[in-house]
């Protein structure tokens, strides 16, 4: 039965806030964004009140609910239209049935269903326990045919990129969703939102547990390709030479998941190839998938087994897992010994059948040689292996004497002469060989790898010493698919060695950088795009080394950055990219500017105007990174680059504070620290200015008081109010034309110096400048040599032309840094501490709402107080709890409290004693509280939201 759908908004509020739900408005503007700040509404249900003053009168507005728990811990189930135009919804419900699910699914189905403007259908639950937030539960890849212009331009830059459509997910615990009966402008569609079945008061109810068990089965149709591991679905070996089948092979082809599987799980049903298992001890739904594909993995959705979930598993993989605790090599040695696999050897002096079809990358010629070894091969056939075609080598490499290559690897002749070894399994060849700044020495390998069912060349740098090495050789490249076994390894490194020998000034030789910025040598790398081969050593570092990249043009750059002639901050920024190849000639160390604020005023927008001068800054590329990673990986990024700019934007996301505090410790010291198993580990070096955003200070993450002096910080908007307009055209701009800037400075850097006395002189204009900025205090005079290059940088960019701005006014840098710093204030930084705990604390509040329903206090007690008088919201604290919070971060409640008070972020009563704590009651009880101002801490106000 469906109720009936009313068209007037007010009405609908009304039925949705008595089925016990949170009530949102929504912007006709197609955006879908709420149209009120909302964070204060995940934990406060919205009234009848503001129902009236948001729903009334005639302007066009939609209409969403919050879930979770402060709607009663209602759930949302999303099927995309795309995923109900491909059946998704029927094989979900087949599923269901055929995993026990039938009967909640049904209630499911025919509770509270809406279908969304795109033809997705929106299902609600109640769960009885804890509703997780929002979670994608399938996706898969798009088609070509979906791609939209921005997805095509980003294949386009990004080749490797993977564009995926999500298919099923759900809205949880701090997420919102719009409801019938908004439509017109509300969705970019113009379609409405319709009822089809129910209503808010017809919300099934289930259990964690069902409800746990309906988000995997509706993970059995997620269609995105998992990356395998060797360690649980070992790549397919090479077939062996003497034509034998391994006995992981074997088993591989001839044992069933059922016998692997007893007595971990039991098979619930089949559908096509795919099979769906759950508990072999019959409780819960679906909790695995076999059958999904052509290599017919195991995919674990559960986390109760020996399988970590969500990874593939092959069959050799599952039971040498179940029987074996992973180990293959016994896995396989007891599989042997169950006479899976064959040793039926080939006649020596023979070789297997030639495939029906030769290789496309191979002369088919090749493969039609005598079955006896031919030594003189090379005499009688002077064009030898394709090498050119294949490993783009010169024409004049050739195969030494006694080796041969074809199609199917190397092979050797052996010692009797009488019939070929093999070496490898697939062409390998030294391709290029190198010496970097320092004189060590690296060399290219190349190969063919057959790995995706289609011949493709793969190559990869490694220093000489390693391909001297067979074993470790092997190691090292091994997960990139070298087609050798560790058993083959001297043979490998002496094939290496005789092709390199016998084509001694055939093989290409160049120069290699390890990183980007200076060398050595006193050269400077700006990007893979400057001649020279960049290889890092590490993988991380490629996708941010190749993201220095350029796009447009000089000119248009500039043409960008002079809108932002009147906005300092976002020229500061650019300054620190063009100071930091300065760094070394003017022997300063590393350092950090911050820039925070608690608005949204182009803040990533200023790092990407910066980062433009060397790199792509768009969200796609890699050369800007996030907050959001580990100490070790921070190090790698930073040891990318010796004299170019690095940028970490958005210190909110950090996981764990101790990394910010770590990092800004750390910098200065131009290396990373040498401790066993510690993020810095390996003391790698770097050279750099980081450039950092976020809505807090980065200081305030840092209990050192000395870190002040190794920082610039300013918490100014970018660009201010008002600016909207210019930061959405300079993030067009700068996307547009990028890594031009930084190269065409270095290069005038460059010739200063190779003019006799370069170097001195431009430690003399900087050692003038230090004294301009050094004042009376000593933060300032620390701090003032890294204005200075930040200054100098912008007024030797504008000397030239490059800029295309005057430099900004001495007076300027000076109100920015080198006085009173907002990020020097212990207690400002203390309280934004204390506002972002609030802000994910607000559940703790106590407010008379509460009372009324009888909430029992939360599980830590009670945080404070949220009143309301005359329109103004107050936020009161107990002082013990606010003393525990700041002690955690490094901070003193009665060091901070007086400027609080000078500030006037709290209340104060004379009467009181002291002033301070001003007499608060709740939950029957009276307290003496820290009763915030607005000012203090605000609760529901615009900023806060944001």
């Amino acid at each position: 039965m469906t109720d009936s759908q009313t068209p007037d908004l007010r009405a609908a509020a009304q039925e949705l806030h008595d089925a016990g739900l949170c009530v949102l408005p929504i912007k006709a503007d197609g955006t879908k964004k709420p149209a009120v700040p909302w964070l204060p509404y995940k934990v406060d249900r919205t009234t009848p009140g503001q129902h009236d003053e948001w729903f009334g009168g005639d302007r066009p507005r939609g209409i969403a609910v919050v879930y979770g728990q402060v709607s009663g811990n209602v759930e949302l189930i999303e099927f995309e239209g795309l995923a109900i135009r491909e059946g998704l919804l029927d094989d979900v419900t087949e599923i269901m049935e055929g995993s026990g699910l039938g009967e909640p699914w049904a209630a499911v189905l025919g509770g509270w269903a809406t279908e969304s403007p795109s033809g997705g259908r929106h299902y609600r639950v109640r769960v009885e326990g804890d509703v997780p937030g929002n979670t994608k539960l399938a996706s898969r890849l798009a088609l070509e045919d979906e791609y939209t212009e921005d997805e095509k331009q980003r294949l386009r830059e990004k080749p490797n990129a993977r564009i995926v459509r999500v298919l099923i997910e759900t809205r949880g615990e701090g997420g919102y969703g719009l409801v019938e009966p908004s439509g017109g402008p509300v969705h970019a569609s113009g379609r409405p939102y319709v009822r089809l079945a129910g209503g808010p008061g017809t919300i099934p109810v289930l259990d964690a547990e069902t409800m746990d068990a309906i988000r995997t089965a509706c993970r059995m149709v997620d269609a995105l390709p998992q990356p395998e591991a060797a360690k649980t679905a070992p790549r397919p070996a090479p077939p062996r030479a003497d034509g034998s089948l391994r006995p992981g092979d074997d088993f591989e082809a001839r044992a069933s998941w059922e016998d692997i599987l007893r007595g971990v799980f039991r098979p619930l049903n089949t559908r096509g190839s795919e099979t769906y298992w759950g508990w072999a001890d019959g409780v819960g739904g679906v909790k695995a998938t076999t059958g999904k594909d052509e290599h017919d993995r195991l995919f674990v959705f559960a986390t109760g087994s020996e399988f970590t979930a969500e990874v593939p598993y092959s069959k050799f993989g599952a039971y040498a897992l179940l029987n074996h605790g992973g180990d293959h090599k016994a896995a396989a040695k007891e599989l042997a010994r169950q006479n899976y696999g064959s040793r039926h050897l080939a006649s020596v002096g023979t070789r297997p059948a030639a495939p029906a079809t030769p290789a496309p990358d191979v002369d088919p010629a090749e493969d039609e040689q005598e079955s006896r070894p031919s030594p003189d091969k090379e005499a009688a056939d002077p064009e030898g292996f394709d090498y050119a075609g294949i490993f783009d080598l010169p024409p004049s490499v050739r195969t030494p004497y006694d080796y041969r290559v074809t199609g199917r690897g190397v092979e050797v002749l052996s010692t009797s002469g009488e019939n070929w070894v093999r070496v490898t399994f697939a062409p390998l060849v030294v391709s290029a060989t190198f010496e970097d700044p320092e004189g060590d020495q690296y060399v290219e390998l190349s190969w063919v790898d057959r790995s995706l069912g289609r011949p493709r060349r793969i190559s990869r740098i490694v220093s000489r010493e390693t391909a001297k090495r067979g074993r470790k050789l092997i190691e090292t490249l091994g997960a990139a698919g070298l087609p050798a076994v560790e058993g083959d390894a001297r043979a490998v490194e002496k094939w290496l060695a005789e092709f390199e020998a016998h084509n001694f000034g055939r093989i290409p030789s160049e120069q290699l950088a390890r990183w980007l910025g200076w060398q050595d040598d006193g050269t400077f790398v700006s990007s893979p795009e400057d001649g020279i081969k960049v290889d890092t050593p590490f993988e991380e570092q490629r996708g941010p080394a190749r993201a220095h990249a350029r796009k447009g043009t000089l000119e248009g750059w500039q043409e960008t950055v002079a809108q932002l002639a009147g906005y300092p901050v976002p020229r500061v920024a650019i300054a620190a990219a063009l100071a930091a190849p300065l760094l070394k000639p003017l022997g300063l160390n590393s350092f950090t500017l911050d820039i925070s604020s608690r608005s949204t005023k182009g803040k990533t927008t200023a790092l990407q105007v910066a980062l433009s001068v060397w790199a792509d800054p768009s969200e796609h590329a890699s050369a800007m990174s996030n907050w959001r990673t580990t100490l070790y990986a921070i190090e790698k990024r930073l040891n990318l680059v010796r004299g170019i700019l690095t940028v970490f934007d958005e210190t909110m996301a950090v996981t764990d504070d101790s990394l910010i505090d770590e990092v800004l410790y750390q910098l200065p010291m131009n290396h990373g620290k040498a401790r066993s198993g510690g993020a810095f580990g390996n003391m790698l070096p770097w050279e750099t200015i980081l450039l950092s955003s976020g809505e807090r200070p980065a200081l305030s993450f840092t209990t050192s008081q000395g870190a002040a002096a190794r920082i610039l910080g300013t918490t100014i908007a970018p660009f201010g109010e008002g600016g909207g307009p210019a930061a959405a055209a300079s993030r067009e701009g700068v996307l547009a034309h990028h890594g031009h800037a930084g190269p065409e400075f270095v290069q005038y850097i460059l010739s200063g110096l190779a003019k006799p006395g370069g170097r001195e002189g431009l430690k003399e204009k900087h050692r003038a400048l230090v004294d301009e900025f050094r004042g009376g205090g000593d933060m300032t005079n620390r701090r003032a040599p890294m204005v200075a290059v930040l200054a100098f940088a912008e007024a030797l960019a504008c000397h030239i032309g490059l800029l295309p701005y005057p430099p900004l006014e001495h007076d300027v840098w000076r109100g920015l840094f080198t006085a009173h710093s907002p990020t020097d204030n212990r207690p400002d930084m203390a309280l934004d501490v204390l506002r972002e705990y609030v802000a994910g604390h607000a559940h703790e509040l106590f407010r008379a709402s509460r009372a009324a329903m009888h909430d029992r206090p939360p599980y830590s007690g009670w945080l404070g107080v949220l009143s309301t008088k005359d329109g103004v919201t107050e936020v009161a604290l107990l002082p013990e709890r606010v003393r525990k919070i700041l002690a955690e971060s490094g901070y003193s409640l009665d060091a901070v409290v007086g400027s609080w008070v000078d500030a006037e972020y709290l209340k104060t009563l004379k009467s009181q004693r002291p002033a301070h704590l001003v007499p608060r009651r709740f939950d029957g009880a009276r307290a003496k509280c820290l009763a915030f101002t607005p000012a203090g801490i605000g609760f529901g106000d615009e900023d806060e939201a944001a």
